[in-house]
């Protein structure tokens, strides 16, 4: 197509010149080129919130508007606001957008549970395979913080619990105390509990608690090692998490004979401890560890189903190398290092390819160590700009009227206005030539 001639008269007015020189300057914007941050298709800023705030006056039925303005509020950190504007949209039809946006406007206020009841809408509402990952792994995160917050609130309210009966048939594994000479092989106190945690988990008539929740708990209560033998601890504990019976044992010996004690504490008759012992070559550990989650369930008074059986015999890996690697990432992913903890799960898979555990953990905690360098609005600001449809995606009129208050600002005023032109009638643009041609090519 031919370049397409534009020739403005010396006689033109000044509102003509002035709208000429305002189209020029969005020329750019119109036809793809550079623009600046806040133009439309990008994630609203703090900065536009006023206009925002306008266009949400005039238009509050829009959704658009009110996801854009939620946007700014959550990227400003005004949660509150955030999800006041939300709210007609998270409570009608599922609105993948709201949704997102709802989830970390709620993170920002610290009400993880809610936020994390948002993220799962998406899961049940969302087609988008990319949006529904995102929202999977920022959940594993809320999960977390909402794990921490809960622990918190639990200690805090220790001489309330103390009295609630804990539900039956629940089970609590604290890490096996390491009382060995050689250091390395430290990192199976975190391991052997983690094991016996899932193996315990596969029978359907007890329910075990996560290996992390009893982890935190003993973090916040900032016991020493010794602590985590005492049956006290054990029954105080145990009330905090509601957890019927908890085991919590040592580890000893040596490559030629190691042997492993567990106590069985019930929360709720006292400081009995009913024990189970095994020994054997380190070697061996593998089969001794599943001879201990027997014994575990038999001081339980419970006999797994044959499926049940087989299930919680089956080995995850026979490799002590992979084993004292997993040990040494749950140590890492507990402290909150995730990378380290995913380069260390993924040894351990290296060492045995068919520990599937490890293998999940690492993806797990690579997921846990993008999304805990995010802030809420980076993550809802990010998955929202990609998202197919995306409100930040397709430049609306309040969003054009946003970009172009900066460039009116640049427009010719009053304060260069030559009154001569004006009185003889051949005010144009500039000074020289009295006819101007702008050649347009199309983009």
């Amino acid at each position: 197509m031919p370049p397409l001639p534009l020739v403005l008269d010396p006689g033109a007015t000044r509102a003509t010149c002035r709208r000429v020189w305002f189209t020029l300057l969005c020329l750019p914007l119109l036809f793809g080129g550079c623009a600046p941050a806040m133009v439309p298709g990008g994630t609203p800023s703090p900065a536009e919130i006023p206009a925002l705030e306008e266009a949400f006056a005039r238009q509050p039925a829009d959704p658009t508007v009110r996801i854009r303005l939620a946007a700014a509020y959550v990227e400003a950190e005004r949660g509150v606001d955030a999800i006041g504007v939300l709210e007609p949209l998270t409570a009608g039809p599922p609105n993948s957008a709201a949704l997102l946006l709802m989830g970390s406007a709620l993170e920002l206020e610290g009400a993880y549970p809610e936020a994390r009841q948002s993220y799962e809408r998406i899961l049940e509402v969302e087609s988008d395979e990319a949006v529904l990952e995102a929202a999977r792994e920022r959940l594993a995160l809320v999960r977390r913080l909402q794990l921490e917050q809960e622990i918190r609130t639990s200690l805090a309210r220790e001489a309330q619990l103390a009295d609630r009966a804990p539900a039956p048939a629940t089970v609590a594994v604290f890490p096996f105390l390491y009382e060995g000479s050689d250091e390395t092989y430290r990192p199976l106190s975190r391991a052997l509990a983690e094991m016996v945690v899932t193996d315990l988990g596969q029978v359907d008539r007890i329910q075990v608690l996560e290996r992390l929740r009893v982890q935190v708990l003993l973090d916040e209560m900032a016991l020493t090692e010794a602590g985590r033998t005492d049956p006290a601890t054990a029954i105080r504990s145990g009330r905090i998490l509601g957890a019927e019976t908890v085991v919590q044992g040592r580890i000893g010996g040596d490559e030629a004979l190691i042997s492993v004690l567990a106590g069985l504490v019930r929360t709720s008759a006292g400081a009995e401890v009913e024990s189970v012992e095994e020994a054997d070559q380190l070697a061996e550990f593998f089969e001794l560890q599943k001879r201990l989650v027997l014994g575990i369930l038999e001081r339980m008074g419970v006999e797994p189903t044959p499926d049940e059986r087989q299930a919680l015999l089956r080995m995850r890996t026979e490799s002590l190398e992979a084993l004292l690697l997993f040990g040494q990432a749950l140590e890492a992913e507990d402290a909150g290092n995730y990378g380290a903890a995913a380069d260390l799960h993924q040894a351990a898979v290296d060492a045995d390819p068919g520990f599937d555990l490890a293998g999940d953990r690492a993806d797990e905690n690579r997921q846990m160590e993008r999304q805990a360098a995010v802030t809420p609005g980076t993550f809802s600001s990010t998955t929202l700009s990609d998202m197919p449809g995306s409100p930040f995606g397709t430049p609306d009129v309040d969003g054009v009227r946003l970009t172009f208050i900066p460039i009116e600002q640049l427009l010719p005023g009053p304060e260069i206005r030559d009154p001569g032109p004006e009185l003889l009638g051949t005010e144009g643009i500039g000074v020289g030539a009295s006819v101007l041609d702008i050649i347009l090519r199309w983009p």
